[in-house]
């Protein structure tokens, strides 16, 4: 064979050149057809978290005046820029004077560049040592909630705090989760949003997560099921006692 045979310029016949460009359109319809197009706050109402929260519910009553003096250890660019809402609330007990400090930080749509800072990260950032954390599933009602206990300490200042996240429609607990949540909401069409709750005490008294456990079960116990599903998702009930 001649050497020019192989210097030929290869030709595309007509219907293969069809069939290519129709299988670039076909991928290109999928990856759009897959792409999240509507978000899971729309699903669920869009939550405004400052009307949900109430004024006073068991033992615990608000105080507006010192709301302010709730530790945020994000700077407030970063909350700008990764959260919807951010809400500061101080309850006091009324009848053992104990105050706890609520934080909740909401973000609309929790692509992989804006996902929630948890107090693990934030916290030794501004100054914090985290001397102790462990995971510790929370029992309600309404079943097991994923939630994390952790000791933050920054000199006589003694910060024992629990907090949960919720992303799309569930408590989620670590990374994983919360990305395999994101995959299958954005097959399902959804960008996922999500939800950091932290309840915080400056204190050193022993039952200090013990008063969160309950203050969380106490604040989730006044809102309907609608609105309490936008704290914690949906969850199963607890299975009574045999």
């Amino acid at each position: 064979m001649k050497l020019s045979s192989y210097l030929r310029p290869m030709s595309l016949r007509p219907l293969y050149l069809i069939l290519f460009v129709g299988l670039m359109a076909l991928s290109w319809l999928l990856a759009e057809q897959l792409r999240p197009h509507r978000y899971w706050s729309d699903e669920i109402g869009n939550p405004h978290y400052a009307d949900l929260l109430p004024a006073s519910f068991g033992d615990w009553v608000d105080l507006p005046e010192a709301s302010a003096a709730v530790v945020n250890p994000v700077q407030a660019e970063m909350l700008d820029r990764i959260y919807s809402e951010t809400v500061a609330r101080t309850y006091v007990n009324r009848r053992s004077g104990r105050v706890l400090m609520l934080s909740l930080a909401y973000g609309r749509d929790q692509s992989t560049d804006t996902q929630l800072h948890t107090p693990d990260m934030c916290y030794p950032s501004q100054g914090f040592r985290v001397d102790q954390m462990v995971r510790a599933p929370l029992s309600t009602p309404w079943g097991a909630i994923k939630a994390v206990r952790m000791h933050a300490v920054m000199g006589e200042r003694v910060e024992p705090i629990t907090y949960f996240v919720r992303t799309g429609n569930r408590v989620t607990d670590g990374s994983l989760e919360r990305n395999l949540t994101r995959l299958g909401l954005a097959i399902r069409g959804y960008k996922m949003d999500g939800l950091l709750f932290r309840v915080s005490e400056v204190t050193e008294n022993p039952d200090a997560f013990e008063v969160q456990s309950r203050f969380i079960d106490q604040l989730l116990a006044t809102l309907s099921a609608e609105d309490r599903a936008k704290f914690i998702g949906q969850t199963k009930p607890a299975e009574p006692l045999p």
